[in-house]
């Protein structure tokens, strides 16, 4: 049962190391000023995101929901993205569309003043697998369900290859993605595996509304399922593809000259997410560190965006920028296994 698997999940994410094995925003080395001129009370890291105003580029990355226990991790996320007035989104609503009586795990989230919400389906279902797709009402009934702003599209081919219940057809999902961003204001995400520039380019061409990377250097879900299957005689299968994907900066380098970005996937700090900015990312969205903190209480939630807020302050301060705008000027270094994907790439 779907309600299953998504606890599962919440619990390997927790408990295990199921990270990439290498975290490419660590290749991104920034140039100081030691003479900043820059008062850190003074420093403003407030943004629009299309009219939305949101009081830092930060964004709880769409996680969980659809199993009883989730529904608390949603509400301590909901409690602390509104008391700090930045976004979140959840996971995917394929359960709630199925089985209603779940559905509250999801909609707790609209009882609380959360700025930006972003409802959650997956492209694989899209098209007809082994059940039938997610109709147009369907989808609608996600996105009323948390009263979203957008509706995150997720692109987890990787995982489905992986899953034994996986949905395994990829084709037709352009067709049916550009049907229904006539109707809805959609964001493309990946789960771990980044967007490649055609991607991006063809999410422009069919009216995509933004881009959220989630490329690789955070999570990786073949690595959940390998701990999924630990007694599965096909658990090489998923941990061959444990680093499969296009590192998560090589996707917001192509994706930020395009649509409006989400820098995510192994965004772990403040500082991660002056690196996505810097690179011409919107706002940065970081998923494990906020559900960790929400097993927890919303006081953790809270206590997590104010340090990344901080440190983001910090770095902001020490490279002489007032404001998120000044960051595109800032100066940058690539190195390490990022400088061989960006010079290749």
């Amino acid at each position: 049962m779907i309600s299953n698997r998504k606890i599962e999940h919440v619990r390997i994410i927790a408990n295990e190391n199921v990270q990439h094995d290498h975290n490419y925003w660590n290749d991104i080395e920034i140039v100081q000023k030691s003479m900043p001129e820059v008062n850190l009370d003074d420093i403003d890291i407030s943004l629009e995101f299309y009219g939305i105003r949101l009081k830092a580029p930060i964004i709880i990355s769409s996680m969980t929901g659809g199993h009883p226990e989730t529904k608390k991790i949603n509400e301590n996320l909901a409690i602390a993205a509104a008391e700090k007035g930045i976004g979140m989104g959840v996971g995917s609503e394929r359960a709630a569309i199925e089985h209603p009586e779940l559905g509250d795990t999801f909609s707790i989230v609209s009882e609380y003043d959360v700025p930006l919400r972003i409802a959650n389906i997956g492209a694989p279902q899209l098209i007809d697998q082994r059940k039938p797709a997610l109709t147009d009402e369907n989808i609608e009934y996600a996105i009323q369900l948390i009263k979203a702003h957008f509706l995150a599209v997720h692109f987890n081919f990787v995982q489905e290859m992986i899953q034994p219940e996986g949905d395994t057809n990829g084709y037709g999902v352009y067709s049916r993605l550009e049907s229904i961003a006539k109707k809805f204001n959609i964001i493309a995400k990946e789960t771990g595996a980044g967007f490649s520039k055609t991607d991006i380019i063809n999410f422009k061409k069919i009216g995509i509304k933004a881009i959220d990377v989630g490329g690789r250097s955070g999570t990786s879900f073949s690595a959940v399922e390998a701990y999924r299957r630990n007694s599965d005689s096909n658990i090489d299968t998923s941990t061959l593809f444990w680093n499969w994907g296009i590192p998560s900066p090589i996707s917001v380098k192509y994706s930020s000259g395009i649509l409006p970005t989400i820098a995510s996937g192994g965004i772990r700090s403040g500082v991660d997410v002056f690196k996505g900015l810097i690179l011409g990312a919107k706002m940065a969205g970081s998923a494990s560190p906020f559900l960790k903190a929400a097993l927890v209480s919303d006081r953790e939630v809270v206590k997590l965006i104010e340090q990344f807020e901080r440190q983001l302050k910090i770095v902001m301060l020490l490279t002489g920028c007032r404001n998120l705008e000044d960051i595109r000027n800032v100066r940058y270094v690539i190195t390490g296994r990022l400088s061989e994907w960006w010079s290749q790439y």
